[in-house]
């Protein structure tokens, strides 16, 4: 009986629809307001993605002359491979878009639909709850890491922590932080949560001054940026992203054209917007102010780049077919562990890729970089989804310090 009974539990539980629907339960983030969006995170997916490649190319280009592998070819013969990869670190401007506009919607139905008022208390709590132990937990363990395999010692890379915890690396040092590049975006995100409820009184506005306000926003900083390049990373750098999000959440609030953009013709934008997006020349070189050379097709395309990007979010949010292709099986599953996965996965990279880069496939570029991804995104991943489940999930209910002092409660009840 027992027999029978684990057979057919197992044949359950191991069908493919089964372990998927098991795996997006488990797996799924804890949304405030219990609405899921999985195309929302099949957003988070592609960015996620894409600076994930962007930072293990970079990494096997690095010490590839370090390693035993000589390659028949060039790795610089591959012209459009190598400027897609080169501009994969646009995927960050991708986040910040994501944010503006996840942090606005709710603010936007409040003042455009008469929805329900956004609590401030609430609202900067919610951020100090859910982000914040996880930063610490996470940014420490690595710390601990960096520290075990001797990329720096204790006394130099604590005072790098101690600035990251406070999420004002960039600010005090004007480079990134020592335990982990990546934190610097964190230090953006905050700068624009702390400011982001007064941005969204703009909402209060008749729908054609703010819409005019926020376009003009986008490109006013995409100019001043183009003419006086930020000194340290900041929202000075990004503001224009930003109010991309805060833009794409105006118009889906006010479901702007929502029968055209449902058309299936409207999906074959998606994929051209996206490849347009990343092959286009870099515009980002950095002058001094005063010494850079005009060049108005870089600023128009500086200009033309936060537009693509709401243009092609906005398209992922209406157009079925689009939202199918993001909400696909494991797609959003893998999106919603975003925050721990961008948090862990340079240092996995760092870590492992020492290991990996002497690994040969053939004498090749392109087969020896396609294994660099195959044998680091798996580690990442394993990694990440046990840090995401045990350390990240727990802290998206809002109730996990009332969970937290129920259970010492009952350990004291026991005891």
């Amino acid at each position: 009986m027992y027999s029978v009974a684990s057979c057919c539990f197992l044949h359950y539980f191991y069908r493919p629809e089964t372990m998927i629907s098991y795996l997006a339960n488990k797996f799924r983030r804890i949304t405030t307001n219990q609405l899921y969006l999985a195309e929302l995170d099949g957003m988070r997916f592609l960015s996620l993605f894409l600076v994930t490649l962007f930072h293990i190319r970079g990494y096997f280009l690095e010490h590839l002359e370090k390693t035993h592998i000589k390659l028949i070819d060039n790795p610089n013969d591959y012209y459009w491979l190598n400027r897609f990869f080169d501009n994969a670190d646009r995927s960050v401007p991708l986040f910040f878009a994501i944010s503006g506009f996840i942090l606005a919607t709710p603010f936007a139905h409040h003042y455009i639909n008469h929805g329900k008022k956004i609590n401030l208390k609430q609202y900067y709590l919610r951020r100090l709850t859910r982000l914040e132990p996880p930063y610490f937990i996470v940014m420490t363990c690595i710390f601990f890491a960096q520290i075990a395999i001797g990329n720096y010692d204790f006394q130099t890379l604590l005072p790098s922590l101690g600035a990251s915890l406070i999420y004002s690396h960039d600010f005090i040092y004007h480079q990134t932080p020592l335990v982990t590049v990546v934190a610097w975006t964190l230090e953006v995100e905050v700068q624009f949560y702390t400011t982001a409820p007064i941005l969204f009184r703009i909402f209060s506005m008749h729908m054609i001054a703010r819409r005019m306000i926020l376009t003009a926003g986008i490109i006013t900083f995409v100019v001043l940026q183009y003419f006086y390049p930020p000194t340290f990373l900041s929202i000075y750098g990004h503001a224009q992203h930003f109010l991309t999000g805060i833009l794409l959440a105006d118009f889906y609030v006010c479901g702007f054209a929502i029968n055209f953009f449902k058309q299936k013709w409207v999906s074959i934008f998606a994929p051209l917007l996206f490849f347009t997006m990343f092959l286009m020349p870099r515009w980002e070189q950095t002058f001094p102010p005063f010494e850079r050379p005009f060049d108005v097709g870089q600023l128009c395309m500086g200009i033309a780049f936060p537009f693509m990007l709401g243009l092609l979010y906005y398209i992922i949010l209406r157009n079925e077919i689009v939202k199918k292709v993001f909400s696909y099986k494991f797609i959003p599953i893998i999106g919603g562990m975003c925050y721990t996965i961008y948090l862990i996965h340079y240092t996995v990279i760092s870590m492992l890729g020492r290991f990996t880069v002497q690994v040969q496939f053939t004498n090749y570029y392109l087969p020896n970089l396609l294994l660099q991804f195959a044998l680091l995104i798996i580690p990442i991943l394993l990694i990440s989804s046990v840090f995401y489940l045990y350390i990240e999930r727990p802290f998206m209910s809002k109730k996990w310090i009332d969970k937290l002092m129920k259970k010492k409660e009952d350990i004291n009840a026991v005891s």
